[in-house]
Parts: structure tokens; C-alpha cells; sequence
């Protein structure tokens, strides 16, 4: 993609051992011949690197002097070990920097970044966004002259993103969306999967996705007057999600009873939950 052959933005899916359905991690490179940056890193093997320099030569894009983290997970941070002769200057959010250090030790050098912060690459601006919700230190490039928004784990193409406490936070994430509605977007660069060309009909379905389950919650509550974080995940899924994500479709369970304890909506004694 190019605006006035200023700069391109080039998605890379990097294999890695991500969620099913999912079997790759999309880094970004926004720049052009002379400039340019990574927006995530992908896993640290060889192959990613490879991945990377093989886009970087096809579209004669500038190696990258910096590199992008929207979060610490380990599909998206980890791999910039791989990049570590290209000494690029590392950024993240500094809510992410203790947890982005463990991810891609021996790497001690980071820059943070916080919300609203400009980076400017072959004359365009970059805006950083701070969108916490997956994790608490979450980032999103957004590129005005493009219309465009690189959006990490807050937005992937197929399905929704798992939301896990500690570190994810229900409330935060749709607060997020609703931030994310307002920016003026022709596309959406996800964290998983193809480019989303449809870009508010994608965040109205994951804040409709997750309204829902919240309503899906509380109705089982009633119904069944008190359940377990799993029991709820159980009933809810009914053998229609795939063993490996039982897991994470638990925890974002868990983050939707967290919202409605903090607003009061419903109680919880010992591991069980109930309608307040």
C-alpha cells in the first residue's frame, strides 16, 4: 500500500505458535528506500527474521531503525532478538516494559511511549494509541494520511480476542473499541489473520460479541443461581470451541465476571458466582 510513494505498509505473517485458529503473527513494516519500522516482532526463530528481511527486499523497504511492540505476548515481542545487529531502538507502552524485558532478555534497551506520542517516518506521522483491555500496556499505531490502524491483539480478523486477567481487563478493552470506533479508518491491520477491509462493522462485532456474553453470564446466573468461572465456560461453549482455547475462552470469562463484580452487578463466594 502506498500514499503518493511516501510509504508503504507491508503485513508479514510470521509462523508461530499463536491460538487455533490462528497458526501466524503479523508484523508490519511502515516506511519506504530510505526509512523504516517494525510494528511487532513475531517469535524469536530464525525463520522470522527471514520472513522480514525477504518483505524488505521485495518491496525495497529501508532495514528498520525501530521496532514497534504492541505487547509482551510471546508472538508478537520475543522475536526481535533476531534483529539484534540491526540495534534498532525498541519502544512499548511502560506498562508492558517489565513484562516486554522478560520477553526478549538479554535485550535491556527500551524506549516507552505513552498515548498520543508522534513517530514520524519518510515525512508521515505515526500516532501511538494506548489501547489497554488484552493486555495493560497494549499499543496501536494509527496512520492518519492512510487511514490506517495497525491494531496488535485488539482487533484479528477472524473471531475475538481473548481477554485474561491479571493483565487483561474487560472494561479497559471495550472502552478501547468505543476509542477505536471514533478514528477516521479505511483499514485495520490485525494481530492475526488478513487485513480487515470492513473496519467498524469488525469492531461493532466484537463489542456486540462481548455484550452478549455478558448478557449470556448474567442469564445463566439466574437461571442456574450460582456457577464456577469453567461451569459458566461449559454451558456456554458446549463443545463448540476447540479443547486448546477452553482455556482462554475461561479466562475472558473470568475478566467479563471481574467487570460486573467491580460494577456491582453480581457476588462471588469462594469460586462461585452469583446474581447480586
Amino acid at each position: 500500500m502506498q500514499a503518493g510513494h511516501k510509504i508503504k505498509i507491508v503485513q508479514i505473517p510470521v509462523p508461530t505458535p499463536t491460538l487455533y485458529p490462528h497458526t501466524t503473527t503479523n508484523c508490519y513494516l511502515v516506511g519506504n528506500e530510505n526509512k523504516s519500522l517494525l510494528v511487532d516482532a513475531g517469535y524469536d526463530r530464525k525463520e522470522t527474521r527471514d520472513k522480514i528481511e525477504k518483505a524488505i527486499k521485495e518491496n525495497n523497504i529501508a532495514q528498520p531503525s525501530a521496532v514497534v511492540l504492541t505487547h509482551s505476548h510471546r508472538d508478537h515481542a520475543p522475536g526481535v532478538r533476531q534483529f539484534r545487529d540491526w540495534a534498532p531502538t525498541v519502544y512499548c507502552h511502560k506498562h508492558e516494559k517489565q513484562d516486554i524485558l522478560k520477553a526478549i532478555s538479554p535485550i535491556t534497551s527500551i524506549s516507552c511511549l505513552q498515548d498520543g506520542a508522534t513517530l514520524q517516518i519518510a515525512d508521515v506521522d505515526l500516532t501511538i494509541i494506548h489501547g489497554p483491555g488484552h493486555t495493560a500496556g497494549h499499543l496501536n499505531v494509527f496512520i492518519p494520511s492512510e487511514q490506517v490502524l495497525l491494531a496488535g491483539d485488539n482487533i484479528v480478523a477472524n473471531g475475538t480476542t481473548w481477554i485474561g486477567p491479571p493483565e487483561g481487563n474487560m472494561s479497559d478493552y471495550i472502552q478501547t473499541l468505543n476509542r477505536l470506533k471514533q478514528l477516521p479508518l479505511a483499514k485495520i491491520g490485525p494481530g492475526h489473520g488478513q487485513w480487515v477491509t470492513n473496519p467498524y462493522e469488525q469492531i461493532d462485532f466484537v463489542l456486540n460479541r462481548r455484550l452478549q456474553r455478558e448478557d449470556q453470564i448474567k442469564m445463566l446466573l439466574q437461571q442456574y443461581k450460582q456457577l464456577t468461572a469453567a461451569q459458566l465456560t461449559e454451558k456456554i461453549y458446549e463443545n463448540t470451541i476447540h479443547p486448546s482455547v477452553f482455556h482462554v475462552a475461561t479466562k475472558t470469562i473470568e475478566a467479563h465476571l471481574i467487570k460486573l463484580l467491580t460494577e456491582d452487578l453480581v457476588t462471588k463466594r469462594g469460586i462461585h458466582y452469583a446474581i447480586r
